[in-house]
């Protein structure tokens, strides 16, 4: 690996992590006065406000976004490094993805003063477009993981995928349910397509979680669950305008499914991880006195019955 040199998907990255710290900082490109207005790049705070929905999460819920920006600027630099740049994951998995994922959210950013049906078909396409460039991903890193990748391959190569498939599945499904707002559809569609909404995240999460393999995907439900907590918690935008039983209804819907993924991923993890490995160290133990026993030369002689404590 230490005589590989960068390439076109090396640099590819880095764009790509720039594009996306423009996007995540809230950086403003151009004037805001209305006189004035052109093209200008909304930070993702911004970005939500447009194009609300039933499923629009509290704004705390996007700080998740920061900490996926942050691990992605982790990836970036390690896959640099001689170590990593001809890695597997990288140039086979990973390769020009990335930065299609980054491009397309940059341009979902760019506002042109345009809030309307065509703006928001734009913006479905945009995000589809994230999602699925982020899925081969994902897909392309299962598939070719080996069974002696290393902790830093794993944490530094993958891990922010996992992290960004989820929250790349949030923002284009509520990209089409805001899509549906636009056409100004009513109450009772959008509470339909917002309980799909849900239980299409409880799928996947349950998914991950049980039809993954012999490696449960911890990550993707994890976030998937804080995601449904913020929208069982947000009382702004079209989701006021449902009567109080819908209301109820769906919150009650979002906060529990929400709370069954995290308690079923913590559950699954215990198993999977801490009681395996604790049953794996045990019988590892008693392996090892298997061994001791079977290189042992002394012999022992159980002793008749009535004469317990005599030396056979």
């Amino acid at each position: 690996m230490s005589d590989e040199k960068l390439n076109l998907y090396n640099y590819l990255n880095i764009v790509g992590f720039a594009l996306s710290w423009v996007l995540n900082s809230d950086i403003v490109r151009g004037p805001r006065d209305a006189e004035e207005s052109w093209i200008i790049f909304n930070g993702i705070g911004e970005l939500f406000q447009s194009y609300e929905s039933i499923v629009m999460p509290i704004s705390q819920t996007y700080i998740i976004a920061h900490l996926i920006l942050l691990l992605e600027g982790a990836f970036a630099i390690t896959q640099l490094l001689p170590r990593f740049r001809g890695s597997i994951m990288i140039q086979e998995c990973v390769k020009h993805w990335f930065f299609v994922s980054a491009l397309m959210q940059l341009l979902w950013s760019i506002d042109i003063g345009i809030q309307n049906v065509f703006a928001s078909i734009v913006s479905v396409i945009f995000m589809g477009t994230m999602f699925f460039s982020i899925t081969k991903i994902l897909i392309a890193q299962a598939a070719n993981t080996e069974a002696t990748q290393s902790p830093e391959e794993f944490w530094l190569l993958r891990f922010p995928f996992s992290m960004h498939f989820a929250w790349a599945l949030a923002v284009f499904s509520m990209s089409i349910n805001g899509f549906f707002v636009q056409l100004e559809f009513g109450t009772t569609f959008q509470l339909v397509l917002g309980i799909i909404t849900i239980l299409v995240f409880g799928g996947v999460g349950f998914k991950m979680l049980f039809k993954n393999g012999p490696h449960p995907n911890y990550i993707i439900p994890a976030v998937l669950s804080w995601f449904l907590f913020g929208i069982a918690f947000c009382e702004q935008g079209p989701k006021v305008d449902l009567e109080g039983l819908q209301h109820i209804i769906f919150n009650s819907i979002a906060g529990l499914t929400g709370a069954g993924l995290a308690v079923t991923t913590s559950v699954v993890f215990y198993k999977t991880e801490v009681r395996a490995k604790e049953n794996g160290k045990a019988s590892g133990l008693s392996k090892e006195i298997n061994e001791i026993n079977e290189n042992d030369d002394t012999v022992y002689v159980t002793a008749p019955d009535g004469v317990q404590g005599e030396m056979a």
